[in-house]
């Protein structure tokens, strides 16, 4: 059996805990020694830019995040008032949060118990991104939710899933602060390091005291699909724990809820047109949580115009229909390729597949989809107006998610068989 190397120091973190220093004291919770057995710094030491390059140039005996303590940082009794102006901020989440037999989820994570460790990492990630918390704390509510409908009676089960919801994005601290910028644009490589923050996170949890190996696991695959295309694994079905697709789910509703006009109708169109992503188990408690908050989307948003859907779905019409004109080409790749490039097309290929089914089943496959767009207005239907809307936009976002991350997956071959499936990827978009 082998031990883990001796841990280095990512010098993404330091900065970041260094700029935390200059709000609030950051101290060594315990002597910090290298790896050779030299002792860097004593107890009780400020953690600050003085010390920086000392910890830079060392392997360390415990990870840096084991040894730190950050003074005056994150309690829990914070997450109460915080979740509350939640509620306020997003009646949805109150309403998918919402539980007869237990407290309510503001209260559960005020009553988490934080380790020293835990606390300061959570502390540190706080000050990354202005908002991140609420996110966080948001994403935390809505795992703990889930928990209690999906696995009913296991509480402690649910307080580490809770655990798991605030730290779920801690490996972003780690990963050089450019490619984290938001709208910064990013290709194959920038995004190879963005998707790599869910394993970074899993090596830094599984041993924190506080944490451990169930929130790590959680949080590796907080990301993860059941039908194999998330990232970073791409994990498939029966490989995907219980853990993972309960935080995979609420990460991906909190995301929802902040960036929607119309969540819940996003998350039922999404979940109608590609099934499969999610366990029945859960989609079940998501519907039975909402409880009709779909209807109240359509009456809240205020859609587009339908004017607005005709190039879009012009655009979705031909990009299929090229699909279709590459498949002799894709079946022959496929037929050919050595197993690492077969898995990516497969891959893919199912996906377009299943874009391609989803499409048709919503009757917009149309060679006149001026008066079919025309016929809908006639309707005057607010509910269904945004619907349509949100069907344009589910299936525009599965489209840039498969060139993303089928170029992520294709950047791991060698370049000759990466350059296949960027070949496909230009043959779709009606390059070449």
């Amino acid at each position: 059996m082998t031990s883990d190397p001796a841990p280095e120091v990512n010098s993404h973190y330091l900065d970041h805990v260094i700029h935390v220093s200059g709000s609030r004291p950051v101290e060594a919770a315990e002597d910090i020694v290298s790896h050779s057995g030299v002792k860097l710094l004593a107890k009780g030491a400020q953690i600050n830019e003085r010390v920086r390059e000392r910890l830079l140039m060392h392997k360390l005996q415990k990870p840096l995040e084991d040894c730190i303590h950050v003074t005056q940082g994150i309690m829990p009794e914070s997450f109460g008032p915080l979740g509350e102006a939640m509620f306020k901020q997003h009646p949805l989440l109150k309403a998918l949060c919402a539980h007869d037999l237990y407290p309510s989820a503001p209260t559960t994570l005020a009553s988490l118990k934080l380790s020293i460790p835990v606390q300061s990492l959570l502390t540190v990630y706080a000050e990354h991104q202005g908002e991140r918390l609420r996110h966080t704390a948001g994403v935390a509510m809505l795992v703990l939710a889930l928990a209690r409908r999906v696995l009913p009676g296991e509480s402690e089960r649910h307080r580490m899933l809770a655990l798991a919801g605030l730290l779920h994005d801690v490996g972003e601290l780690y990963i050089d602060p450019q490619y984290m910028r938001p709208g910064t644009p990013l290709g194959p490589p920038e995004w190879r390091h963005v998707a790599s923050h869910p394993v970074v996170a899993e090596r830094v949890l599984r041993n924190m005291v506080g944490a451990g190996k169930e929130v790590a696991s959680a949080v590796l695959h907080h990301h993860e699909r059941l039908d194999g295309f998330g990232y970073p694994r791409g994990v498939l079905g029966a490989a995907l724990p219980m853990n993972g697709q309960i935080l995979a789910a609420g990460e991906w509703l909190m995301a929802l809820i902040e960036t929607s006009m119309a969540p819940m109708t996003r998350a039922s169109v999404a979940t109608r047109l590609i099934p499969g992503e999610f366990s029945r188990e859960i989609t079940e408690a998501i519907t039975a949580a909402a409880q009709g908050d779909d209807a109240q989307d359509a009456l809240a948003a205020d859609p587009m115009p339908l004017e607005s859907a005709i190039p879009r779905v012009v655009g979705i019409i031909g990009m299929l229909e090229r699909f279709r004109e590459a498949r002799p080409w894709i079946d022959q790749r496929i037929a050919a390729a050595r197993p690492g490039l077969r898995a990516v097309l497969e891959a893919g290929l199912q996906r377009l597949l299943r874009i391609q089914t989803a499409f048709s089943s919503t009757g917009l496959d149309t060679h006149d989809p001026d008066g079919l767009v025309a016929s809908l207005a006639e309707q005057r239907d607010a509910k269904l107006q945004v619907e349509l809307m949100t069907v344009v936009g589910e299936l525009e976002w599965r489209l840039r998610e498969l060139e993303r991350e089928s170029l992520l997956r294709a950047g791991l071959l060698p370049s000759e068989e990466s350059a296949v499936m960027r070949e496909l990827i230009t043959r779709l978009k009606g390059g070449g």
